[in-house]
């Protein structure tokens, strides 16, 4: 597979910073939390759950392997739609992440025209910041792209994934002046399925922004 790369308006930089243990990105317009700090405050009621059945010590451990898991399977991606395509997946990241990246090429065959890849955004008007995974046309359509991992295939999409994926179409739009049209989720599983979530990301603005303010009150109950 060989990518195109479109040149886009030049982007602040942005950089993170921990603030009291959460993340946070400096920006042109001021220090702003990140999408991902902020909708840890949001935590899916079945997530809280699981921790609280298992313990917080079980829970943590499985969350660790989970983020290691899902960091090797980033870096093969971006390594692939850099056109800088690795050797030997197994062996640098291990059986399941390789495997895991196969599974997710038949969706990145349906990219092309990439913008950019793991870009910091920020919106002045929502006050936060964050690093997208992916721009980039998706079946031709302007999107968002966001490469999830997970144990299995759920029955519903976890909320605030699409909401994430709104706030990067947002700041994108913001910085660029170029709409998205779809946000796209793509997410691998341990069990050898990979789903495709589509959707309007005007959809989830009204939900976006619930949170935001939430949050700002205070009144958002935070994953301890």
């Amino acid at each position: 597979m060989t990518f195109i790369h479109l040149l886009h308006p030049e982007i602040p930089k942005i950089k993170e910073v921990n603030i009291n243990g959460v993340r946070h990105y400096d920006t042109p317009d001021g220090t702003l939390i990140s999408i991902t700090s902020l909708l840890k405050n949001f935590t899916p009621q079945g997530i809280l759950d699981w921790r609280k059945a298992v313990g917080a010590e079980k829970a943590n451990e499985v969350m660790r392997a989970a983020g290691d898991r899902g960091s090797k399977v980033h870096k093969i991606i971006e390594s692939c739609l850099s056109n800088k395509p690795e050797n030997d997946l197994v062996g640098h990241y291990g059986e399941l992440p390789a495997r895991m990246f196969s599974q997710m090429v038949p969706a990145l065959d349906k990219i092309d025209r990439i913008r950019t890849l793991e870009q910091g955004l920020y919106s002045k008007r929502l006050g936060i910041a964050g690093r997208v995974d992916c721009i980039a046309e998706f079946d031709g359509k302007l999107s968002t792209i966001d490469f999830k991992t997970a144990t299995r295939k759920r029955d519903e999409i976890n909320e605030n994934y699409p909401v994430q994926a709104t706030f990067y179409s947002i700041a994108w739009e913001e910085r660029t002046g170029e709409k998205i049209e779809q946000i796209v989720i793509l997410t691998t599983t341990e069990t050898g399925e990979l789903d495709v979530y589509i959707d309007d990301p005007s959809k989830h603005v009204e939900r976006l922004e619930e949170m935001i303010t939430e949050y700002k009150s205070g009144s958002a109950a935070s994953l301890s």
